[in-house]
């Protein structure tokens, strides 16, 4: 898979990268690749093992079009401890975010939570 991905846009239920629609949550992968998320209010430490595969360098987790997910403070512990920035903000803000680091350059992952 290609390394860089683009995420075009959301609305409530739907994430469009690179110009596909995806009608559910999703993870983005430092690789490019794209897997379905099962929709959860809350990350994880099991989801930031499994983001934290590629190696980022930050993981974004757009917390939904009104700011619903949370981060388990326990996450965002490992995360530091590992050297992760973590970027967390109501998913059309956070799709940017996630932007802006992979045009930079960034090896970044993302979470992407797409109704509440």
């Amino acid at each position: 898979m290609k390394d860089v991905v683009r995420i075009d846009g959301t609305s409530f239920g739907n994430i469009i990268v690179d110009g596909k629609h995806y009608p559910h949550d999703v993870w983005i992968f430092t690789d490019g690749s794209i897997k379905r998320r099962d929709q959860n209010h809350e990350v994880t430490l099991g989801e930031l093992d499994l983001l934290s595969e590629g190696k980022p360098e930050i993981v974004v987790v757009g917390t939904g079009q009104s700011d619903c997910v949370r981060i388990d403070e326990d996450v965002a512990r490992e995360a530091s401890k590992r050297g992760i920035k973590m970027i967390s903000d109501a998913t059309p803000n956070a799709l940017k975010r996630y932007n802006e680091a992979a045009n930079a350059g960034r090896r970044v992952a993302g979470t992407f939570h797409v109704t509440c």
